[in-house]
């Protein structure tokens, strides 16, 4: 009988090389070879070729992939680990039905493309939050003032002086509605630079349900964000979410640079002036699927670098934080082991604040370090340009 899984890609192009191993966070976190890409492909292959049976073990192995795509980068082969895991878990779910999944499908399809399911989902969580973090999965909770309500966005924001041209702003989904904060500080940083900003209704990317291996729904709703994004002609959309950028890059049809984020889109018009810089010892944490996708934000990155008194280096490796989207409340406790071990680099490297921007970055680092030490680079900006100080 044929296997399930024979159809996905890349199980005979993988060499055994090896230099994804010291790439992989959970492999260095747990030491177990099934637990990094080439135990991985090496034992989904087996059972493909016969050479193994399915269970629990090779799912479990599987299943703790952060899908962070440092691997990617490393490999020789040129292998996707992020369509290879889309395409097993999509067949997974299929062969499997445990509560987890189940769980998660349920929320994926129920409530976060919804959002006014969602806000009263995290509304309810806001009043429960205080009993339930004496739990230890709690200490994964958006913090008190993220979970408080925010002020509804502007569906347009006019050009200030002379208009450079027309961006569209993805709201997302959970970043809606816990970062909202945020995405009306990068609509005034672009109006500010020229740009007229149309912020669309808050909806999800998919981005969450292709990791999920739900590519059907993922598929649903990456063509109702580009249906909302790409109306009327617009010059640029703008996503500060590398993951959502990263997924919506990958179909998006238009000439490299049309997907960019608020940094990058600044730097590249030449204007944005820093009047101040953030004073202290600063690290600069980029999201991983901005370090390994074929997102280009390295203009938007050194505007960001030149807006720091003293930028510092965490100690190697550069490794995942451990967020991965649903993946720290799905798999809680190897998601805070390497959560842990990026606290410590940040530790040691004796840093007074960390700048992320990634919305599942934010919130674990604000949960390892405190919301004061955890900045956004529309803050960081903001602040240096002379809109808000931090």
């Amino acid at each position: 009988m044929k296997s399930p899984f024979s159809e996905i890609p890349a199980l005979k192009d993988c060499v055994h090389c090896g230099l994804c191993l010291p790439e992989c966070p959970t492999y260095l976190a747990t030491g177990r070879e099934a637990e990094s890409p080439r135990g991985r492909i090496a034992a989904l292959r087996a059972v493909v070729e016969d050479r193994s049976r399915f269970s629990d073990a090779i799912h479990d192995g599987l299943e703790s992939c952060l899908v962070c795509r440092a691997c990617e980068s490393a490999c020789p082969s040129g292998i996707s680990m992020e369509q290879l895991m889309a395409s097993y878990r999509q067949q997974s779910r299929r062969e499997r039905s445990d509560l987890p999944a189940r769980a998660e499908s349920w929320l994926l399809r129920e409530v976060i493309p919804y959002p006014g399911r969602l806000s009263a989902l995290v509304s309810g969580l806001r009043w429960i939050a205080p009993w339930l973090r004496w739990f230890p999965f709690a200490r994964e909770l958006p913090s008190a003032e993220r979970l408080r309500p925010a002020p509804e966005v502007p569906a347009v924001m006019e050009a200030v002086g002379s208009c450079r041209g027309t961006v569209s702003l993805l709201r997302g989904c959970i970043a809606d509605r816990i970062f909202r904060a945020e995405t009306h500080l990068s609509a005034r940083l672009l109006s500010e630079a020229g740009w007229k900003v149309v912020i669309p209704e808050a909806g999800c990317c998919g981005a969450l349900h292709h990791h999920a291996g739900m590519v059907e729904d993922s598929r649903d709703h990456m063509r109702l964000r580009w249906r909302d994004l790409a109306a009327g002609g617009v010059d640029h959309v703008v996503i500060e979410s590398a993951g959502c950028a990263a997924h919506l890059n990958s179909t998006s049809g238009h000439e490299p640079g049309f997907i960019t984020d608020t940094a990058t889109l600044l730097a590249r018009g030449g204007n944005f002036n820093i009047q101040q810089k953030l004073s202290g010892r600063s690290v600069l944490s980029l999201a991983c699927h901005q370090q390994h996708s074929s997102l280009d934000f390295d203009e938007g990155t050194e505007l960001l670098e030149n807006c720091l008194e003293d930028r510092i280096q965490l100690p190697a490796p550069d490794h995942c934080c451990g967020a991965a989207g649903m993946y720290m409340l799905r798999r809680h406790q190897l998601s805070r082991s390497i959560g842990e071990v990026a606290r410590d680099r940040f530790v040691s490297a004796k840093a007074d604040q960390i700048i992320s921007g990634n919305p599942g970055c934010v919130l674990r680092w604000e949960s390892l370090l405190g919301v004061q030490k955890v900045i956004s680079p529309v803050r960081l900006l903001a602040h240096a340009g002379g809109l808000e100080s931090i």
